[in-house]
């Protein structure tokens, strides 16, 4: 398993300033938060799959295209339960679910995918180096900067080491596939212990690791990555500003929602 979604391949998405790029999806982001119609939202979904495509970042989204789904169909199914309107299509029990409700559980969906695949759209065309220099370059801590990145590392690591145990405990005889569904909840009891003392023990070598290295959160990082923004990152940038004005506009008018 590798240890970051970064995808090398030579696009015109990765060979954007890590700036860009950060800007782009945080574009993306208010794009969808301004929007409540599916319409709307679908031309940003659009948006988002057309990026993907061009950074040939599919490989990704498959990982991910169960929980894209399940996102999806949760909204969809959870949202016309708690929202009112006025054209009625049928009721449950005493709960009265109509088109308007139905309308925003789907856009509640697709803005939940367009969030999540913009964030997977950024990692896989942005080292994780460049993202932290980026975060610096924008003036955040360096510190910060770089939990961040290091949280990006963490998770696929802690995820292959929970592989790793599932499959050492089934050697010795652990099922984790019969039974109910309490049982298999109680069967994942065993793989606790063994996670957590797996990650205090990578926890504690990376404190050993940092401290050798001398890193200290108060001195002056230098960094042996230099990137500067050329016309292509200003362009994009530029389209995101007119695209993210024109899109408030049309939501102060009352438009998409």
């Amino acid at each position: 398993m590798n240890i970051s979604l970064y995808l090398d391949h030579d696009t015109w998405i990765h060979r954007l300033d890590a700036r860009t790029k950060v800007l782009a999806v945080l574009a993306l982001f208010i794009l969808a938060l301004l929007y409540t119609s599916p319409l709307y939202l679908a031309v940003v979904w659009s948006l988002v799959i057309l990026g993907v495509a061009r950074a040939q970042a599919f490989a990704n989204i498959r990982k991910i295209l169960i929980l894209l789904v399940l996102l999806f169909l949760y909204s969809a199914v959870i949202w016309p339960f708690f929202v009112e309107g006025r054209t009625p299509v049928f009721h449950l029990s005493s709960i009265l679910i109509t088109a308007e409700g139905l309308t925003f559980g789907i856009g509640m969906g697709l803005r939940l995918n367009i969030m999540v695949m913009s964030g997977i759209l950024l990692l896989s065309t942005t080292r994780l180096e460049d993202f932290a220099l980026s975060l610096q370059r924008f003036g955040l801590p360096s510190s910060m900067s770089f939990a961040l990145s290091l949280a990006f590392r963490w998770v696929p690591t802690l995820l292959r080491s929970s592989s790793m145990i599932v499959q050492a405990q089934r050697s010795r005889g652990l099922d984790l596939s019969s039974g109910t569904l309490i049982d298999k909840i109680r069967g994942y009891s065993p793989l606790v212990v063994p996670l957590i003392g797996h990650t205090l023990r990578q926890t504690t070598l990376l404190a050993m690791a940092l401290e050798s290295k001398g890193f200290s959160p108060g001195r002056r990082r230098h960094t042996y990555i230099h990137s500067q923004m050329n016309v292509l990152d200003y362009c994009v940038l530029l389209v995101a500003a007119v695209v993210v004005g024109v899109s408030w506009r049309l939501r102060v008018l009352g438009y998409g929602v």
